[in-house]
C-alpha cells in the first residue's frame, strides 16, 4: 500500500498557560528535556497546517471555554504574536490504512465534538506531578493526539498511557522527523492559500495576521526538505 504522511505540530504561543509551562521548564535546570518549552500539540493530515485539530481554547480570550477545535497556523492563537510563537513540525510516515484510520477518527471526534470536554483536571495534575488523570470523554491536547495515534495502530511511546504524555514527549520521540522548527511566520507553507475557512468557534474573534511576501528561514530555524 502507498505510504502516507501526517504532521504532528508542537507549538509555543505567548499566552499565560504557555508562559507557565515555559517557566516551569526553565526552572527544571536539573532535569531538562528536549523541546520542553513547547506547550501545545496538534494533529494535521497535511503539511499546509490549515486544518489541524486539537483540544484547546475555543475563544482567544477565554481559556476556560475549551474543547476540540480546528486550528490554522495563520489564524486564532497562532496569529496573536506570530513573531514570537514557534512551531516544530514533525512529519510521520504512516501506511495508507493508518492514515485512513486517523482520518476516520478525526472526522468522528469532530462530528461528536460536543460530547467531549477539555481535561482540566488531567492537565493540572500533569503540570504539578508530571502525570495526568484520565477523565471520561475528556482530553488535553497531547492526550488526544496520542489517543488518536494509538487507536490508529501507531504507538510511538511503547504503550505509555495517553494521559501521561506531554507535548515535549512527542518532540523527544520524533525529533529525527522534524522538517521545520522556528517562528510560525517563517514556516515555508505559511503563505499558501488554504480553503478550510475559519478554524475557531468564535469567528468574530479570529485574528488573521499580515502575511509576508516571502517566507524567511533564519539561522534559528531548522528546515529539512
Amino acid at each position: 500500500m502507498e505510504n502516507k504522511k501526517i504532521e504532528i505540530v508542537a507549538s509555543y504561543t505567548d499566552t499565560v498557560p504557555g508562559k507557565i509551562i515555559k517557566f516551569r521548564a526553565a526552572m527544571k535546570f536539573w532535569n531538562r528535556y528536549s523541546g520542553d518549552t513547547y506547550s501545545h500539540i496538534s494533529l494535521s493530515r497535511d503539511s499546509k497546517l490549515g486544518n489541524m485539530m486539537s483540544f484547546a481554547r475555543k475563544e482567544i480570550n477565554n481559556p476556560f471555554n475549551s474543547g476540540l477545535i480546528k486550528e490554522d497556523i495563520r489564524t486564532g492563537m497562532f496569529a496573536l504574536k506570530p513573531d514570537v510563537s514557534r512551531i516544530a513540525v514533525m512529519e510521520l510516515k504512516v501506511s495508507e490504512q493508518q492514515y485512513n484510520n486517523i482520518s476516520s477518527l478525526m472526522d468522528y471526534y469532530w462530528q461528536n465534538k460536543d460530547n467531549y470536554k477539555f481535561n482540566f483536571v488531567g492537565l493540572t495534575s500533569m503540570l504539578i506531578y508530571g502525570k495526568g488523570i484520565e477523565v471520561p470523554n475528556s482530553f488535553f491536547c497531547s492526550q488526544w493526539v496520542a489517543t488518536v495515534l494509538q487507536a490508529s495502530g501507531i504507538d510511538i511511546f511503547d504503550g505509555k498511557k495517553p494521559k501521561d504524555i506531554r507535548p515535549f514527549d512527542f518532540y523527544g520521540a520524533l525529533k529525527d522527523s522534524i522538517i521545520y522548527e522556528g517562528l510560525t511566520v517563517q514556516y515555508p507553507e505559511y503563505n499558501r492559500e488554504v480553503s478550510y475557512g475559519n478554524t475557531i468557534s468564535d469567528q468574530s474573534s479570529a485574528q488573521k495576521i499580515k502575511r509576508i511576501s516571502t517566507p524567511i528561514v533564519s539561522k534559528e530555524s531548522k528546515l529539512w526538505r
